[in-house]
C-alpha cells in the first residue's frame, strides 16, 4: 500500500546513519524534554545556541546534511539580529526585532531536538522503549501513531505540489496568498482524501501487529547504551553546568 511506501521512501535515507549511530529512544525523549525545560526557561542565550551546535552531529545522522545546514544557519540568523540589532540603531523596532530573534532562536532549537526525536526514531523502537518504561498503552500507541503520520504527511504534500506542478498551476507563496480559496482548492482538499486513506491504512496496520490487544506484549528490539547515548548524556550535562552557572555572551 502506498501509506507503507511512504514509510520506507521517508526513512530509506537515513537507514544507514541511524544504524551507525544509534540511540535509545529513552535517552532522545529525556534529551527533547530537558532541552525544552532548559532553552525555553529562564537560562542564558548562550545555553541556546551551545544546544544548537550539540544537535547538529545529532541532526546530520539522521537528516541529509544540507538540510541541517539550513536549520543551523537560520538558528544562528536569528541569534546574530537578537545580538546585533540593539548596536545598529536605537529605537523600539530594534527592540523589537531583538525579541523576535531571542526566541526565534530558542523555538529553532526546540524544533531541531524534536526534529532529530522523530527522523531518527522507528516507531517498533519506540514502542519498546516507552513498553520498558511501563508506561500505559493509551499513551504509547497515540505517540506511536502520530509518528508514523507526520513523515507520511510530509510525503503527501510534496506529492501534491509535484502533481500541481506538472499541471501548471503555479504553487509559488505570492500566488497561494492572493488566491486563499484556490489554494484549499487545490491543496487542502487532496490532502484531506489522502489524510484519510492513510487513516484507514495506519488502523489496519495497528490491528495486524496486535497493538489493541491486551494483556503483555513481546518485543524483537533489543534496547541497549550505545556511543550515541553517551554522547547525548553528556551533551545534557554540559547544558545543565551552562543552566546553572549562567555564562554568557559579552557584546
Amino acid at each position: 500500500m502506498s501509506f507503507f511506501n511512504n514509510i520506507h521512501f521517508f526513512h530509506g535515507k537515513t537507514a544507514h546513519n541511524a544504524t551507525s549511530f544509534r540511540v535509545d529512544p529513552r535517552t532522545k525523549i529525556l534529551a527533547l524534554l530537558l532541552t525544552n525545560t532548559l532553552v525555553m526557561g529562564r537560562g542564558p542565550f548562550l545555553l541556546a545556541l551551545v544546544c544548537a551546535v550539540l544537535l547538529f552531529p545529532l541532526l546530520a545522522s539522521a537528516v541529509p546534511l544540507r538540510k541541517v545546514c539550513i536549520w543551523f544557519t537560520w538558528t544562528f540568523l536569528w541569534a546574530g539580529v537578537y545580538m546585533c540589532a540593539p548596536l545598529l540603531w536605537v529605537g523600539w523596532i530594534p527592540t523589537l526585532t531583538a525579541g523576535l530573534g531571542f526566541w526565534f532562536t530558542r523555538f529553532s532549537v526546540c524544533a531541531g531536538a524534536a526534529w532529530y526525536l522523530i527522523s531518527s526514531t522507528q516507531v517498533a523502537h519506540l514502542i519498546a522503549a516507552l513498553s520498558a518504561l511501563k508506561i500505559p498503552q493509551f499513551f504509547i500507541i497515540p505517540l506511536a501513531v502520530m509518528l508514523r503520520f507526520l513523515p507520511s504527511l510530509s510525503v503527501e504534500l510534496h506529492n501534491i505540489h509535484d502533481a500541481m506542478r506538472l499541471r501548471g498551476i503555479d504553487v509559488s507563496p505570492h500566488k497561494i496568498m492572493r488566491h486563499p480559496i484556490r489554494t484549499a482548492e487545490y491543496i487542502l482538499v487532496p490532502l484531506l482524501t489522502s489524510t484519510t486513506r492513510m487513516a484507514d491504512e495506519l488502523s489496519a496496520s495497528a490491528l495486524l501487529r496486535g497493538l489493541g490487544r491486551k494483556g503483555p506484549h513481546t518485543s524483537r528490539i533489543t534496547l541497549r547504551c550505545s556511543l550515541g547515548d553517551i554522547y547525548i548524556l553528556c551533551g545534557l550535562c554540559v547544558l545543565v553546568i551552562f543552566y546553572f552557572y549562567g555564562w554568557e555572551l559579552n557584546i
